[in-house]
């Protein structure tokens, strides 16, 4: 998905909320931001362009000043304990669940509202996500996903951000136990924003239910582009049954390789803005599980 209007200033205001989160000092901050609205697709210049890219492009200016390609480690690192500290009452959920793979997937999606990089009260995401998990998912969307499951059995699993990856692990243990299926998540090579890499995924033990890959892309994307990636996450995504990209990133950026790369694709995520609204047809903050199915 390309950038429109209204992706600015929500660009402008994340990557502004990241470079408040360093170390840099006001001044620093003032000069790196004025070099930022130089760049032409935040000025009007250049709609030919997706928003990960766009905000890989102020990462790189972002580290370059700092010195340091991986400012909110230690945020992220207290985004996974705080979630995996929860864990089985997340589990309980879906195991007292009439419906444990949908209960599992509104969690994970619900996930996708974790994100350190906007403004939240973590101390009611518990009671947060025990209410909104009574909200439906569309009952054509959740039918053709369980539909495609039957039917799957290698699946590549792009992951989105920290916190969110511990309820990602509960839905990939979840779909491991009443399907037989491979499964191999995919995280981000290079640290960007609060998205998890190979560190990440470590701490939350997911290697030890499903093998966990980097993407091999030579940036700080807050995406995927399979023509980026390494040739071996490219042969995963060309022969799985199934691919579920998970968040507003890996889907602007998995949105404009679909029709060139095909393949079946479940995408959640966290509808957050009005681009979404329009697009998906889903109210802000709604879940959304939308199926792309092109062989």
């Amino acid at each position: 998905m390309k950038i429109g209007l209204d992706c600015v200033p929500c660009i402008l205001k994340m990557c502004l909320g990241f470079i408040r989160k360093t170390s840099l000092g006001d001044s620093e901050v003032n000069t790196l931001f004025k070099d930022v609205l130089q760049m032409p697709p935040l000025r009007g210049g250049d709609w030919d362009v997706t928003s990960p890219a766009v905000i890989e492009g102020v990462m790189r200016k972002t580290y370059d000043m700092l010195g340091d390609d991986d400012p909110l480690k230690k945020e992220k690192e207290g985004l996974n304990r705080y979630l995996l500290d929860r864990y089985e009452i997340f589990e309980t959920m879906v195991r007292e669940a009439k419906d444990p793979v949908e209960t599992a997937v509104k969690l994970a999606i619900m996930g996708n509202a974790i994100d350190i990089m906007l403004s939240m009260d973590f101390s009611h995401l518990l009671t947060t996500l025990r209410e909104r998990v009574e909200q439906p998912l569309p009952e054509k969307s959740l039918a053709q996903f369980k539909a495609q499951l039957d039917k799957t059995r290698r699946m590549v699993y792009f992951g989105d951000n920290a916190g969110e990856i511990v309820l990602d692990k509960l839905l990939i243990s979840t779909l491991k136990e009443l399907y037989d299926l491979e499964i191999v998540f995919v995280v981000r090579s290079l640290p960007t924003l609060n998205d998890v890499t190979l560190n990440e995924a470590l701490a939350v033990r997911m290697d030890e239910i499903v093998p966990v890959l980097p993407n091999g892309m030579d940036g700080p994307f807050p995406g995927t582009r399979v023509s980026r990636c390494s040739p071996e996450v490219q042969a995963l995504y060309k022969e799985a049954d199934l691919i579920i990209s998970k968040g507003g990133g890996n889907f602007d950026s998995l949105d404009e390789d679909k029709a060139i790369y095909g393949r079946n694709i479940s995408f959640l995520l966290l509808s957050k803005c009005y681009v979404y609204e329009k697009l998906l047809n889903t109210p802000i903050n709604g879940l959304i599980l939308k199926n792309y199915h092109d062989f």
